[in-house]
Parts: C-alpha cells; structure tokens; sequence
C-alpha cells in the first residue's frame, strides 16, 4: 500500500469527524512495518484530536526517521509546524517554528512526489503557517502549488472529500487579508467536494466569517441562526473550527453576545485551552470585546488575565497586545492604549496579517481621539509611545503573568455547564456578581485578592457562556428562587421595555441600538430613566428586577446543590 492509499484513508475519517480511527489506523500500519510518511500523518491524526504534546512528539520521530525520504521530511515539518502552533504554551512558549521558513525553500524536493500526496503537503504547509499566524509564508504556498486538482484523490470519478478543507482553507487565507470576494468565488468550487453534512457546515461556517468580513450582517444572522442547530459538538480541529469562525463572523457585524457564547463552546473553558494558540488569543480578545462593548471593566480585567498568558508567544503576541489596548481604553489609559495598539500593529504588519493590523489602526485612531479631547498632543503621544517601543517597558509590563499558573490547579469548568460547573467559592463570586458587586467590592467581602476574583470572574463568565457580567444575572433566573422585587413599580414606556427585554439577555447599548433601530445616545438616556424608575444602579440590578429575582436575602439562601 503506498502512501497515497495512506492518505486517502487518514483524510477520509478526518473529514469525517473520526480522527480517533485515523490514528488507530495509522498505529495498525506502522506496526506493520510503516513508514515516516504514515508516523507524520499520525502526528497529523493526533493533532486534530487536540493531543498536542503527542502530535509533537511524533512529527519530530518522523522528521528524523526521513532523512532519505523527502516526502516523509516535507510532511513531517508541515505537520510539526502544525503542532508547533497548539503547544505548550505555558511551559516552554516556542519560537515561530523555523521549519516552515526551510520548508518554503526546498519545496523543489518534492517535484518527483505522488501528485496527490504533493498537494496535500503544499496544503498541509499552508495550514501550519495559518496556525503559527504566518500569512505571509501561507500565501507563498498557496501561490507555488496553483490551482487545486478537481480530481484529487478521486474515486469513481468523485473527488475526495478533503479537497473541500482544502478550498476553505484557501477561503481564510483570502479573508484574513481582507480579499472577501475572491474567497467567495472559491466557496463556488468548494461546494463540489463539500457533499457531506460535515463539509458542508464548514464551509457555510467559513462564509458566516467571510460575509462577516463583508460586514453583511443580515446573511451573518440568517447563516448562525442555522448553524446554531447543525453544528457538530466541539471534539476537534475541524469542529472547533466551525465554532470559530462563526464566531468570527458575529464579531464583525457586532454581535458580541453570540460570538462569545460560540467562543466559549469552542475553547472549552475560561481559558479556551482546546484551541491552538492563534485560535485561543483570537476567542480571548472576542472576549474582552464582547466585556468592553458593555462597558464591563470588571469581566474584561478578568479576560485580560486569561490572554496575557499569551503575551511572550510571537504568534499570539500581536493580538494578544490589541486585547490588552482595549482593556486599556476602557479603564481610562489612552496613553498605554495607544502604546499597545501601535505595538501590535508593527507585530501584525511584519507578519503579513492585514486584518489585524487594520483593527490596530482602528483602535490607535480611537486612542488618539480620547487623547485630543483630553488636550494630550499627538506629538506627545507619538514621543510616550517610540519610548515604550525602545524600552520594551509595554511589553515587559505584568511579566509574571505566565509564571503564576501552576500544574496543580484545579480545572477550568467546562463553558455551558452553568451552575452546576462552578465550585462554592465561584458561586459565592457568582451571587455576588448579580448584586451588582465589581471585583475590588468582592475581593473585600471574601478576603481574597483582586487577582483571585478575577480568576474566578471569568469561570463563572466561562461556566453560563457568556463575556459579560451583565449577561450572568439573565442566565442564574432559572437557579436563584424568585421573590418579591424591590424598586420595580414604576412602569415603563413601550421603548424602555423593549430595551430592558435585551438588557435581561445581556446585550450593549450598541446591539440595543442596532435591533430597535435609535441612536445609543438615546439607548443610553432610556437605560438611565430606567435606573432612576426602578431605583437601581447598575444593568444587573435591571435584569434581576425584570426577571422578578431582586431580594437581598436571595443570593444568601441559595441551594448550593447542582441543579440540572
């Protein structure tokens, strides 16, 4: 059997969503004697099931089993490129993994390759350097292997499925560089190969991204709304990926809440630690939108905390410098906002990454603006910022931030499992947040540090799949027993009760605005009225008032039994 017979098996269940059979198929035949090239798409196996720390392992075997063998070699690195970009993270952050760069240059090994075999490891190098956040080496690639074969590893005349991911993975490319409409073209001839309901879901989920892109939010909606209900569970690269992407879309056309609710259920945990490290800063700072577009500086610091983790990987680093910009602006730091943006946009430039850097630029402007009306020159801004830039003080800044998480820690609850995933202190924590409580009132209350409560902020946040402390009071109506109200008498008018109906699910004043139809100013001014009729102080003090929840003696009296 050659290696070719190899792939299309190993590809076949991959696409299917059955890469625990690809690796059990590629242990059968490399105990029968198997070669490099089997040992490298076993690595290849293994890092679509998300073990990481094995995929790793392997594709380094299989580089060393393949000195004379350059299909073997050129697989091998493509998948340790691959792997490179998942793991580990916390122990040892790796460099941008060199082999992709050596890759590129000697491509020609490969000219006397099966010519299937060849296409995909052309792919497969691509993949790897989207995964390590090298557009630049993806797109040369993509541009030395030409248009994809119709007739790729074909039967019977019919293309093998894989050839879809192949044209998706195509698509994303041409998206993150901003090239929507030749990606959509690509979609076209996608659809061919995509003939399964798992091909067929990732590709509508690269769409939902593209059109995001496009900022065609009404076929955003209309494609997530459908998703929603076919989307396969999360239990690998593929299907994660679906989630991703849709959430990447929702993002764009500025629905926060659902992005982050599709983040959540993609990564896992608080820490969205099932994604590779591109996927896992890109869902963190989905996040600290989603906190900042409601003003919630309590959950974005919690957000902030989970991504600087991140902060010394270079190919997180770019993104994971926008995050920490945006939490800046928030709290009122336009100086150290623009000094991240600006870092992150040389970052994102060097690495060919458009996209990211037009988002730099957009929040260095909104920086910019807040110091013009503050009378801070932008002479002096630009001065603050070339000194941050030489001195590496920004990017210095809360280094022990990746030292402070220990082996010993006890895991993450998993995003969706609501009440029943949290321990007692987090729903100590969690009663606290739908008091209206912020983390400096809650660290006083329960004698711990600020940096606990935020740790504990964002598994509960994790836990009821959301972003936002505002959205946490919503999803505890069904746990915490309804009592009489206080404060709720005064009747609202039509207006505010439909903005408080979208408060109670959790929405910013800019998704208000967007679904009534009226500027935010005037979302603003009704949420204000409200909080003066209903003798309240904050939005959660709104939504446990709407949802009859508001007693002071509830939180306290709270079963702590799971409930289902």
């Amino acid at each position: 059997m050659g290696n070719a017979a190899d792939l299309s098996r190993v590809l076949a269940y991959v696409a299917a969503l059955r890469s625990d059979e690809a690796v059990e198929y590629c242990l059968t035949r490399y105990r029968e004697g198997g070669s490099a090239y089997v040992k490298a798409l076993l690595s290849f196996s293994y890092f679509h099931l998300r073990q990481y720390e094995l995929a790793t392992e392997l594709a380094a075997e299989a580089m060393a089993e393949s000195a004379d063998d350059s299909e073997a070699l050129m697989t091998a690195r493509a998948a340790a490129g691959l792997a490179a970009a998942a793991w580990p993270v916390v122990v040892s952050p790796t460099a941008r993994p060199d082999m992709l760069v050596a890759a590129l240059r000697d491509l020609h090994t490969l000219d006397r390759s099966d010519s299937d075999c060849r296409v995909f490891t052309y792919y497969l190098l691509a993949e790897a350097s989207i995964a390590c956040a090298r557009l630049d080496l993806a797109t040369q690639f993509v541009e030395r292997s030409g248009t994809l074969p119709t007739d790729f590893l074909a039967s019977d005349s019919v293309p093998h499925p894989y050839l879809a991911v192949m044209y998706i993975m195509r698509m994303r490319v041409l998206g993150f560089q901003g090239r929507v409409t030749e990606a959509l073209e690509l979609g076209a001839l996608a659809r061919v190969p995509a003939n399964g309901p798992v091909m067929t879901v990732l590709l509508d989920s690269t769409l939902c991204f593209l059109h995001g892109t496009a900022l065609t939010g009404p076929t955003v909606t209309a494609l997530a709304d459908r998703l929603a209900s076919e989307l396969p569970q999360p239990i690998d690269y593929i299907s994660t990926g679906c989630y991703l992407l849709v959430a990447y879309g929702l993002i764009a056309t500025g629905d926060a809440a659902r992005a982050a609710e599709f983040t959540l259920l993609a990564g896992a945990n608080a820490g969205l630690e099932a994604l590779s490290i591109i996927d896992r800063a890109l869902g963190l700072e989905m996040l600290t939108a989603s906190a900042v577009g409601m003003q919630d500086l309590d959950a974005a610091e919690a957000w902030r905390e989970q991504g600087e983790i991140l902060l010394s990987h270079p190919i997180s680093r770019p993104t994971i410098e926008r995050l920490v910009s945006r939490v800046e602006l928030l709290a009122g730091h336009p100086v150290e906002a623009a000094a991240w943006a600006q870092l992150s946009i040389e970052h994102s430039v060097v690495d060919g990454r458009v996209v990211e850097a037009t988002e730099g630029e957009l929040l260095l402007t909104q920086a910019r603006q807040v110091l013009a009306e503050s009378g801070i020159s932008v002479g002096a801004l630009e001065t603050t910022v070339a000194e941050a830039l030489g001195s590496g003080a920004f990017a210095a800044r809360r280094p022990a931030a990746s030292e402070r998480r220990t082996a010993g820690r006890r895991l993450r609850p998993e995003s969706g499992t609501g009440w029943a995933g949290l321990s007692p202190r987090e729903r100590e924590v969690a009663r606290l947040i739908t008091e209206g409580l912020g983390n400096q009132a809650i660290a006083a209350q329960l004698h711990l540090s600020q940096h606990t409560v935020r740790a504990h902020v964002s598994r509960v946040l994790a836990a009821f799949g959301v972003a936002s402390r505002f959205a946490v009071a919503a999803r505890l109506a069904e746990v915490l027993p309804t009592a009489p109200t206080i404060g709720s008498g005064a009747a609202l008018t039509p207006r505010q009760e439909a903005v408080v109906d979208r408060i109670v699910l959790g929405r910013s004043n800019d998704e208000i605005a967007r679904d009534l139809g009226i500027s935010i100013k005037t979302v603003e001014k009704h949420v204000s009225e409200v909080l003066r009729r209903w003798e309240v102080s904050s939005r959660i003090g709104i939504a446990r008032v709407a949802l009859g929840n508001t007693s002071p003696t509830d939180p306290s009296r709270v079963d702590d039994r799971p409930t289902a």
